[in-house]
Parts: C-alpha cells; sequence; structure tokens
C-alpha cells in the first residue's frame, strides 16, 4: 500500500495527516473519499513527490516543493532526421531547440543524418548547440542497416524519459511540447505514454523499449503505437 507516512509534504496535526503540501494527493487517488490507514493518507501508486521527513530540511516547504519538482522534469530525448533537401529546415528546429524555456540539461539531441551529404555542416551545428549546454551528438548513415543505425541513436538518448523522432520537414512546436509534457506527466502525475503535437509524437522510452524489437523500424513502430492509444487516456493531443 503506498502513502503518505514519513513524508516531508505531508502536513500531521495530532497524529492525523490533514493535507499533501505539495499538493499531489489528489491526482494519486482512485474515488473521491480520501483514504487513510493509521491516520495517513493511502493512495494506488506510486507518488513520484515522496520525500523523507528530514529532506532538506533547513529549507521551507516551498523551497523544498520546487526543488522536488526540478528533478522530476521529465527528460527528452531527440532525434532529429535530417532528410530535408533544405539546410534550414533541420536549422530551424535547432533553432527551436535551442530557444525553449525547457531546462536544457533534460534535452538530450541526436541529429541522424547520411554522412555523405551533411559530414561537413553537422559539427557546426552541434557545436552551436553545445554552447547552449544541450547534451547532443550525431548518428551518420553509412550503410543502410535501419536497425543498426537506430539503435545507435537509442543508446544515446538511453537516459529520456520521452523519445521523439522528428523529420526536419515536420511541424512541431517544441517548447509547448516539452512545457505541456511537463506539466501533465510532472505537475499532474498523468499517466501518458504518448503526446502528440502537429508531426511529432513523444513517446514513453519504457513503451519503445517494449515495441521496437518486434518491427525493427522505429517509424514503423510509431504508427503502430499511434493506432493503439488513439481513442484512449494513453494519449495527449497538444494544441
Amino acid at each position: 500500500m503506498f502513502n503518505c507516512k514519513d513524508c516531508c509534504f505531508a502536513k500531521i496535526e495530532d497524529g492525523h495527516q490533514e493535507r499533501c503540501l505539495a499538493d499531489k494527493y489528489k491526482y494519486l487517488q482512485d474515488d473521491t473519499h480520501i483514504k487513510t490507514e493509521d491516520g495517513i493518507f493511502t493512495y494506488d501508486r506510486l507518488c513520484l513527490y515522496k520525500r523523507k521527513s528530514d529532506w532538506e530540511a533547513e529549507k521551507s516547504d516551498e523551497e523544498r516543493f520546487e526543488l522536488a519538482r526540478g528533478q522530476l522534469f521529465p527528460n527528452i530525448g531527440i532525434c532529429l532526421d535530417d532528410d530535408s533537401q533544405d539546410p534550414n529546415d533541420l536549422e530551424n528546429l535547432v533553432d527551436q531547440i535551442i530557444n525553449t524555456d525547457y531546462p536544457k540539461d533534460r534535452i538530450g539531441l541526436v541529429i541522424y543524418s547520411n554522412f555523405n551529404k551533411a559530414g561537413a555542416r553537422i559539427p557546426k551545428i552541434l557545436s552551436r548547440i553545445r554552447s547552449k549546454n544541450i547534451m547532443c551528438s550525431a548518428v551518420f548513415i553509412v550503410e543502410d542497416n535501419c536497425f543498426e543505425n537506430e539503435t545507435s541513436v537509442f543508446k544515446k538518448l538511453a537516459d529520456a524519459t520521452f523519445l521523439t523522432r522528428i523529420s526536419s520537414n515536420s511541424k512541431v512546436d517544441i517548447n509547448k511540447s516539452l512545457s505541456t509534457i511537463n506539466q501533465l506527466a510532472n505537475d499532474e502525475l498523468k499517466q501518458l505514454l504518448v503526446f502528440k503535437n502537429e508531426d511529432a509524437l513523444f513517446i514513453n522510452k519504457t513503451y519503445v523499449s517494449r515495441s521496437y524489437l518486434e518491427f525493427l523500424d522505429y517509424k514503423k513502430m510509431e504508427e503502430a503505437i499511434y493506432k493503439k492509444v488513439i481513442d484512449t487516456e494513453f494519449l495527449h493531443i497538444i494544441t
């Protein structure tokens, strides 16, 4: 049984919990009645905000909450396909990522490109991205081996919570997408697997790991996952 016992955000009075100082309990109960055990709130799934009672004890409740929230920003892994005939398309997406309000240390970026096409151009782009403290690298297509090439991308984005693969020709609002993912997954603790914004899908990496070997092709896997979650509570459309 999950509960708020010994959590620094549990406000206890006379041996009974009065409220959750992080205001997260309301997202974790499956019914409208407050459930308690020995005077402590209980819930049906893991609370990511639970911290020991003496955690950061020298800080105020508000400071501890902001610290916990900052620790829970989802890691976003972005693969940019350099597949447009116009190099400016890739540059425009890179500019969106560089200028996003999202914490830069929570973004991992891989540029996926043909070596013969962009071997000299991509390093300059990576250098510009790194100057903004965004972790980035490139995977160059040398041989036409989809599984091996895509596996190289996954390894570089191993720490991601959500993965997206975006064509240079795609329409997507990066800042709105990342802000919404954080709001729903972090602030509201929603159990969502897929976020869609225009042409881009942001997919829970655990879901990708479970599904990819069935297809050995990210685009085919992406299409299949979207068909599974459409019209379900596991998909959120970002508008």
